[in-house]
């Protein structure tokens, strides 16, 4: 596995391979990040907040994360930087630091790419729960290219747009299996969205 020194971006929500995430950028040691990673052409990496964290500079953050890269960026209205990530892979952090700018960094390690799995018949309600809710989300989290059928990208975007707490989203990033995901994640929203799930089997039959 390839382990590089990359800046780590905390945050209470994430984006995973294949998804797309607007960020608004205001505090200077990420304006230099943005602008050292668009010279470069570099990546950086998002990681999940501890549950709760107080500290002025985040430091206490989860062990794994999201590799993205900056695809668009443009001044918003209110004269702050806009930038579009695109999740690229699950990784590993082993250590993290910061540096004499305040700014977050630490050795990741790249996680192999999941293997396509074809969603199962008893999931593919999930896929159509997340096709039923993603016009009102997608412009708070949207995605590069639909992949329907396939459990991770499935997997992936619910993780995304779920109301969980950081630690359940990070226990449910760490698993390398994309059939077990799905499964925790079917019972989750059997029952956080009951009625919609009902609503939707109904229609089916």
């Amino acid at each position: 596995m390839i382990k590089k020194l990359i800046p780590l971006f905390p945050l209470q929500s994430i984006v995973l391979p294949g998804g797309l995430f607007p960020l608004r950028i205001f505090e200077r040691r990420y304006l230099d990040m943005v602008r050292d990673c668009i010279k470069n052409n570099t990546d950086f990496c998002i990681v999940l907040i501890r549950n709760n964290s107080k500290e002025e500079y985040i430091t206490d953050v989860y062990n794994y994360g999201c590799l993205v890269k900056i695809t668009d960026w443009n001044q918003l209205d209110d004269g702050l930087l806009g930038i579009t990530v695109e999740g690229i892979n699950k990784v590993k952090i082993l250590d993290r630091g910061l540096e004499k700018t305040n700014l977050l960094t630490g050795t990741i390690e790249d996680i192999e790419i999941e293997k396509e799995y074809m969603i199962p018949q008893k999931h593919l309600l999930l896929s159509r729960f997340y096709k039923k809710i993603y016009p009102g989300i997608k412009h708070v989290i949207s995605f590069k290219k639909e992949r329907y059928a396939d459990a991770s990208w499935v997997g992936f975007r619910l993780i995304e747009c779920l109301p969980l707490d950081s630690s359940t989203k990070n226990k449910l990033i760490a698993m390398d299996h994309a059939i077990e995901r799905l499964n925790i994640l079917h019972k989750i929203i059997q029952k956080i969205y009951k009625a919609e799930i009902d609503e939707l089997m109904s229609n089916q039959q």
